[in-house]
């Protein structure tokens, strides 16, 4: 199915940060492997992330629908279908609402009712914002303990396998 590129963005916005990184290394033409997009990425300094976040990147992407994978462990991205644009009417720029300060004829409670919604829709905005980034903040906190569970089971390996050394040594 090809996605429209208002869909496309649609979906990337709910993935990890990690995950729109790398679709952008993802080829249209080509199967590329994850180790061939990983290296991509690297290249073009876009990441530092193991080849095991990007498979696990990959992963999300496929099961987004916003990748494909024609063949075991070759990855592809669709080419963006785009909708004939009809002509609108330009829309009419909006004039600015400014509350004058100094008129008699609004009352000086009014204007501070006007400033108050004003500043309260300021604060939503701010609050939207402030979810969102907690949210990508998490993503990448817990893709930073994934790669440090792998790390310590690798140590865990590596200090058996100096451990039999040892006694193969002596």
């Amino acid at each position: 199915m090809a996605l429209t590129e208002a869909r496309l963005h649609q979906l990337l916005s709910g993935q990890s940060s990690i995950a729109r990184k790398v679709f952008v290394h993802i080829p249209i033409q080509e199967c590329w492997s994850a180790h061939d997009i990983h290296g991509a990425a690297l290249a073009a300094n876009a990441t530092t992330v193991s080849a095991h976040a990007i498979r696990r990147a990959l992963c999300e992407l496929k099961d987004a629908g916003i990748i494909r994978e024609p063949s075991g462990g070759k990855f592809q991205r669709d080419a963006l279908t785009l909708k004939p644009k009809s002509e609108q009417p330009m829309p009419k720029v909006a004039s600015e609402t400014v509350v004058p300060i100094k008129k008699a004829d609004i009352p000086a409670l009014d204007a501070l009712a006007g400033l108050s919604a004003e500043v309260v829709g300021l604060a939503g905005e701010i609050t939207a914002r402030l979810k969102s980034l907690s949210l990508r903040i998490e993503e990448v906190a817990l893709s930073v303990e994934v790669e440090r569970d792998s790390n310590a089971e690798a140590l865990g390996k590596l200090k058996q396998l100096q451990a039999l050394l040892k006694g193969i040594a002596q």
